[in-house]
């Protein structure tokens, strides 16, 4: 007993020490303070998507203009991916997260007033700027608070809360946009309608993350990183508190380790001197390996890979709610009878039997100031549900999956699917095969992403894992935003041209994912 008690004198390390804290009421209400976080990241990637249909006359969007708008948020988080990184290593967690869930929660209400096209394509890159470091940072900050033994579930179980939001969002666009609120002032210079509105109660879930993070405090693991170890030591005791009901003066950790810390203080001292170029060459020293074998041929394979299957993912998901809206508008009625069951691209590109808009107008930008915007059925919110309750049913379909046939078969089967389903649309017979083959197609896209940032883990050793993986999503966001860009295009080139594009993408990362290799036995 008196070396159990002596050896607990000794200075502990950080995995010790936060597992000493225990689990409990601290890690609950941390991860309830977390969830509005990830609503915010979801609901700042997405939101244009529903405001589509109903904001093409206030602001006069052509079929380009929409695809920008799709397409900024993904501009913003592509510029400023790398700034994040250096700023989360030298400034915390805490700090980060809350500046910038409160600056996207202004900058959100700043574009709900945007009265134009370019005012809300400049809000929505800089939300994109913005949301982009807590999107990062959230989950990294939520880990260091869990031991090793519960650090994986916590992370799924925020995945998964997450994952909620997709269902939440067109649950409130439902409720908020078909309304006919609406008032002007300024002589209607200033229009504040349904829309809009949408738009500034979205930026709740980043405020109120802004909120809850003003009770928790710093990660603990960042502060013994920085040679704060006496601020470590009274948050750990914190957790110790609530987790067990304890006092803290019993937590059995007396003293942190500093050895272990001496570089890192020091590296952690030398960055905060150094110039701006002087951090980008420290940055691409650290990702200078993987652009050296024997990782060189494997990591670009795989960014290459993230790149088709991002870009397919993000750019037919923010054209759905546009889609269902000009399927479920469509006039059967007047349509001659004897020429078989329409196709897609006669649905989507015949005029509105309300607002009579055409899709050459919208493609043209004559858009009139008289035009009324056609009505977005409930079914469009409904159809946005399912699909993202089939997503959630995906992942968990896929996570039994993988452990029966392996992970490479998985991948190469939902990228099949999914290239299948893509290249298919256009002969699907009505609104309901249309909503069952888009189901499939994002469940499976959306699996397939997640399935090659594990293949990321497994193929880089430990040292390079962060850097790749953050390689890997930008060049991806930059897949998002490049097709976001183009499928407007494509579309005015000819109906199927779009649907081709995304599935060719698909289909090319079927092919390459053949060539992924076996992960080695041990990494370093």
């Amino acid at each position: 007993m008196f070396l159990a008690d002596d050896a607990l004198e000794l200075p502990s390390d950080f995995e010790a020490a936060i597992d000493a804290t225990g689990y409990g009421l601290f890690n609950f209400l941390l991860l309830l303070a977390i969830l509005p976080g990830g609503w915010a990241c979801i609901f700042d990637t997405t939101t244009m998507a529903y405001i589509l249909p109903s904001a093409e006359c206030d602001l006069k969007l052509t079929l380009f203009d929409k695809g920008v708008l799709n397409a900024a948020i993904f501009a913003g988080m592509f510029i400023s991916a790398f700034i994040w990184g250096f700023l989360a290593d030298t400034n915390g967690r805490r700090s980060l997260l809350r500046i910038g869930f409160i600056a996207d929660a202004i900058c959100n209400v700043l574009c709900s007033m945007s009265q134009n096209f370019y005012m809300m394509v400049f809000f929505k890159f800089l939300s994109g700027c913005i949301i982009n470091g807590p999107y990062a940072i959230k989950m990294t900050y939520l880990a260091e608070f869990s031991g090793s033994k519960h650090r994986f579930q916590t992370l799924l179980w925020a995945s998964l809360s997450s994952a909620s939001s997709n269902i939440a969002l067109p649950v409130l666009a439902w409720m908020i946009i078909p309304q006919s609120w609406s008032f002007t002032l300024f002589d209607g210079a200033f229009v504040f309608n349904s829309w809009r509105i949408f738009l500034l109660i979205s930026s709740l879930p980043a405020f109120t993350a802004f909120l809850t993070l003003l009770y928790f405090p710093e990660s603990p693991r960042f502060l013994m990183s920085q040679g704060r170890n006496e601020e470590a030591l009274k948050v750990f005791r914190k957790m110790y508190t609530m987790n067990t009901g304890n006092p803290p003066e019993s937590f059995p950790i007396r003293d942190l380790c500093q050895e272990a810390q001496k570089r890192q203080i020091e590296r952690s001292a030398s960055r905060k001197s150094m110039s701006a170029w002087d951090k980008t060459r420290s940055g691409w020293a650290q990702i200078k390996p993987l652009f050296r074998q024997p990782y060189l041929g494997q990591f670009l394979l795989i960014i290459t890979i993230q790149f088709g299957g991002i870009l397919s993912l993000n750019t037919l998901r923010l054209w759905i709610p546009q889609l269902f809206t000009l399927i479920e508008n469509f006039d059967y009625e007047n349509r001659d009878p004897n020429s078989g069951m329409p196709t897609l691209c006669e649905m989507i590109s015949a005029p509105s039997p309300v607002s009579n808009v055409t899709f050459s107008d919208v493609v043209n930008g004559t858009v009139e100031s008289t035009c009324i915007a056609s009505p977005v059925p409930s079914r469009v919110y409904i159809n946005s549900i399912i699909i993202a309750v089939t997503t959630v049913m995906g992942f968990t379909l896929a996570g039994n999956l993988v452990n029966l046939i392996g992970k490479k078969p998985l991948l190469l089967t939902v990228y099949a699917v999914s290239a299948f389903c893509c290249l298919i649309l256009n002969w699907s017979p009505n609104s309901d095969a249309t909503l069952a083959i888009l189901a499939i197609y994002l469940a499976g896209s959306s699996v397939s992403v997640n399935t090659i940032i594990s293949f990321i883990v497994a193929l880089m050793p430990t040292s390079l894992r962060t850097m790749a993986v953050s390689l890997t999503m930008c060049v991806g966001r930059s897949g998002a935003l490049i097709g976001n860009l183009l499928f407007p295009i494509l579309l005015v080139a000819g109906c199927m041209a779009p649907f081709i594009f995304v599935g060719g993408f698909l289909m090319a990362c079927f092919l390459l994912s053949i060539f992924i290799p076996k992960p080695p036995a041990k990494l370093m």
